[in-house]
């Protein structure tokens, strides 16, 4: 019996001691999915720029400009992997961040954007400087994700 709870013990340890480094991998994953997804559609949305020499118009949450309909992934209009939705934001302010033109991953009713601010800075580490309150990635007023393309 003794036997059987020294096993039972050593096994919750390892269980325990693991736990750390399985949320650090889901972090680091869903933040390298959403900089994936944030640098193909910046692409797309420059490109579509210095061909027409504008940017495409404002759009709604998870709905792609028409200027842009058969350029962009579908997962624009899906939810990202940190929660919420991706909406493109073009000459109006993006969520208190001064922007000339912009993608926005923000909370819609029923789609909340992950308050995990260790997610939030794991995903600026990846594409910007780490700090939420600087750079091409911040956090806008309403705690949603803006990324700058152009201010």
């Amino acid at each position: 019996m003794v036997e059987i709870m020294v096993v039972v013990v050593i096994i919750g340890l390892l269980a325990a001691a693991s736990l750390p480094a399985y949320r650090l991998i889901t972090l680091r994953s869903r933040a390298a999915s959403v900089v994936n997804d944030l640098r193909t559609f910046s692409t797309v949305f420059i490109t579509y720029s210095l061909q027409n020499g504008r940017y495409p118009d404002d759009g709604d949450p998870q709905v792609v400009p028409p200027q842009v309909a058969g350029q962009l992934p579908g997962n624009f209009s899906q939810r990202t992997p940190i929660g919420g939705v991706y909406k493109w934001n073009f000459d109006i302010p993006a969520d208190g961040v001064p922007a000339k033109a912009a993608i926005i991953i923000q909370a819609v009713s029923g789609n909340a954007l992950l308050d995990d601010l260790d997610q939030l800075e794991t995903v600026d580490k990846q594409i910007d400087d780490g700090n939420l309150a600087t750079g091409n990635l911040q956090l806008g007023s309403t705690n949603s994700l803006v990324f700058i393309i152009e201010k």
